[in-house]
């Protein structure tokens, strides 16, 4: 598809949104209230249990989980683990993915403001100039996302396609999601069709619209769900967003904050078998957004690498099989086939001078930076009844993936694939795993682990000189991820956890083969351990409510840490190799629901050494905290609400790497969503970000952060 015919697609998406979109007003009673009502068709297990637990008390820390092995509430975990689910992620009103991750402690957006700069950090590790997306696994809906171009960011997408996000935080995640997941994983899930049909329903959905006073953004959004035979759902979902720059609280434009984008997904299930205990489903979707004149680094936004045409798309597509097999509690199986791409088109670059007699176009006139993925998965779950009181839970998988990296650079008499510091090529991954949960007496759980992946990076040929050169030899190893954690609940109010775990990451593509040459890189490999407390309080101030605490302390050590950055003397990305890394923290999360008030809380404090030289290390974040506070007010349907987010000085830095100051940031927000008369199945929400419009910075981040901003949604669901 040409840059014109993208163009008019996204102006006609334009034009098909605003047609389709009607004001629609909503609410946001807590998810106490919503969990009351809801018992939708095809609602999961893990949806009925979260709906019990949160119609207790609505804390974030009942939120059932369902990526660390079987479903629990989080605060029962071994682990540390947030949740997001669908009320938070609307209560947010995000206009980017990284937004979204305020209330998540541990785990933090870096980059830029710009959609397209976005990466993560998770218990500090996670930088934006090395090869951190393979120390922290991203996915949606089972599939891994992977996306490396300096200067760029490695995730995109809209949040407005997902329903809930998990963050899995430390080693502990590599069992089953893949070795090397030293910071931890990211799970997004997109909608279903049931949660948009009630029982009954042939037909149903939402339109929705979203408004942002700062950048003067917008969001027009269409979800459509059938049902047109017993055992058939289907899902459709349009979104278009723009926005001009986003000013700082010093009324400053942020450069390259502007974009549109197009999104969309489609889904389908079928259910069969004599207990209606089997599924074949499949989904696509794809996120796009076309932008001329933007910085080719979408991090710092300097001058001295030009400006370009970026195109940006990235497709998901997913066919999958479940089968429950009533009866038969060895086996529960799923398996899926996926093929992800994610593809920069890079057009108009600029020619770039590096002094009065020397000019040059360093990425070509042109250029694109693909992955293409192919990845298929099976596990099976088998539960035995081992005794009085005791069971276990063995889930066993295997999973593959194949990857094409790709960047060719376009110049007038050839085609250069790669660069020195960007290498074409394959790679392919193939693991196993087994995890076992024992449960003794509804009172202890003990977990052991192993994964066992192989990897094999293939490099592709490359020009020196104009010359083509195909020399390379493929590289491969064998990455172990072995844990075992447990929980112990002491009585019914305290609990206590902890866990041991190491992985091994095995190198990427850059490090191996940087500077076209083989280099003999070694393992990273990270010894982690964690443990903690969690308390549970009902009936506490009045009846029916719960207080939930939990606390996390942690050290991961990793040896041969692989610490890449920007050498502006050398105007190239350098890594050093550094014989041991120590990263080490605490982690609160706290929470209260009654039946008109709730709150919830959370801190981080993190630090990293290098344990040879006495360094810190870089990417770490300030020490913050935030706090949530609401009302309910039962008979108008209406919540309000406050939230503050503080965080520290940050001084403990090296090298090139800047101190920043702390600060604080003041939200409030308010929902209503009627339950009776003509506006009931509406919403409205109303968020004031940034209310005293701060200026400040994020640590992690290369520019400052918004100013202050209104934001009003309306929502009709049919």
């Amino acid at each position: 598809m040409t840059v014109h015919a993208r163009k008019a697609m996204l102006r006609a998406g334009t034009v098909l949104a605003t047609l389709a979109l009607s004001p629609a007003l909503f609410s946001g009673a807590i998810r106490a209230q919503e969990a009351a009502t809801q018992n939708t068709a095809g609602q999961t297990a893990a949806a009925e249990a979260e709906a019990a637990a949160t119609a207790t008390s609505g804390t974030l820390l009942d939120v059932v989980v369902v990526g660390a092995g079987q479903e629990k509430v989080a605060i029962d975990t071994p682990q540390a683990v947030t949740v997001l689910d669908a009320e938070d992620l609307e209560r947010i009103q995000a206009r980017s993915v990284g937004e979204l991750f305020s209330e998540v402690p541990g785990a933090t957006v870096i980059g830029s403001s710009s959609v397209l700069g976005e990466s993560f950090n998770i218990r500090g590790i996670g930088e934006t100039l090395s090869s951190d997306e393979t120390r922290i696994i991203m996915q949606v809906d089972g599939v891994n996302k992977f996306f490396e171009q300096y200067r760029m960011g490695s995730f995109f997408a809209d949040p407005e396609l997902y329903k809930r996000v998990e963050v899995l935080k430390g080693p502990a995640s590599s069992t089953l999601y893949g070795s090397g997941a030293m910071g931890g994983v990211i799970s997004f899930t997109t909608r279903d069709a049931s949660d948009f049909l009630d029982p009954g329903d042939v037909f149903g959905g939402r339109l929705k619209t979203t408004w942002d006073s700062n950048a003067n953004g917008w969001l027009g959004s269409a979800i459509f769900a059938g049902r047109p035979v017993e055992d058939l759902e289907l899902l459709g979902a349009f979104n278009y967003r723009q926005a001009n720059d986003v000013v700082d609280g010093a009324g400053d434009k942020i450069d390259d904050s502007d974009f549109t984008s197009l999104n969309g997904l489609a889904k389908a299930r079928y259910t069969f078998g004599a207990d209606k205990d089997q599924s074949v489903w499949g989904s696509y979707s794809q996120w796009t957004s076309d932008e001329d004149n933007q910085n080719y680094d979408q991090l710092e936004w300097g001058s001295s690498f030009g400006d370009v045409d970026r195109t940006v798309t990235d497709q998901t597509a997913i066919i999958g099989y479940d089968n429950a097999f009533t009866g038969n509690d060895l086996l529960d199986v799923k398996a899926q086939v996926s093929w992800s791409k994610t593809l920069i088109e890079q057009t108009n670059q600029d020619e770039i001078c590096y002094s009065p007699v020397y000019c040059t176009y360093p990425f070509g006139l042109a250029s694109d930076y693909s992955y293409e993925t192919w990845q298929a998965k099976a596990q099976n779950t088998a539960r035995l009844d081992l005794g009085d009181s005791l069971e276990a839970f063995v889930t066993t998988g295997v999973d593959a993936q194949y990857q094409e990296r790709r960047n060719p650079r376009y110049f007038a008499t050839y085609t250069q694939p790669g660069s020195s510091s960007h290498a074409e090529g394959y790679t392919t991954i193939a693991g196993g795993f087994a995890q076992a949960e024992f449960l003794w007496a509804d009172r202890v759980t003990v977990i052991p682990g192993m994964r066992i992946d192989y990897t094999n990076l293939d490099p592709t040929s490359y020009r020196s000189g104009g010359v083509l050169v195909d020399n390379l030899d493929s590289s491969s190893d064998v990455g172990y991820s072995p844990k075992l954690a447990a929980h112990v609940k002491v009585t019914d109010w305290l609990g206590v956890f902890g866990s041991v775990a190491h992985t091994e990451r095995l190198p990427s593509l850059d490090e191996v083969y940087a500077g076209y040459r083989v280099n003999d890189v070694k393992k990273e490999l990270s010894n982690n351990v964690e443990g903690g407390f969690s308390l549970s309080f009902d009936d506490v101030i009045t009846a029916g409510d719960g207080v939930r605490f939990k606390a996390t302390a942690f050290r991961n050590s990793i040896t041969n840490f692989y610490a890449s950055y920007w050498d502006s003397t050398t105007s190239s990305v350098v890594t050093d190799v550094l014989e041991n890394a120590i990263y080490h923290g605490l982690e609160l999360e706290a929470g209260y629901s009654s039946a008109t008030w709730f709150a919830s809380a959370g801190a981080s404090l993190i630090r990293g050494e290098n344990e040879v030289s006495g360094d810190y290390l870089k990417a770490i974040p300030a020490d913050n905290a935030f706090v949530r506070l609401g009302y309910v007010f039962a008979d108008y349907d209406l919540t309000v609400g406050y939230k503050g987010e503080f965080f520290a000085g940050q001084d403990l830095v090296s090298g090139s790497e800047n101190a920043t100051g702390g600060y604080a940031l003041h939200n409030l927000f308010a929902a209503w969503k009627p339950e009776d008369g003509m506006m009931a199945g509406s919403e409205v929400r109303v968020n004031v970000d940034n209310v005293f419009d701060r200026e400040y910075r994020n640590h992690l981040d290369y520019d400052n952060g918004a100013g202050r901003s209104f934001k009003l949604s309306f929502a009709r669901s049919f």
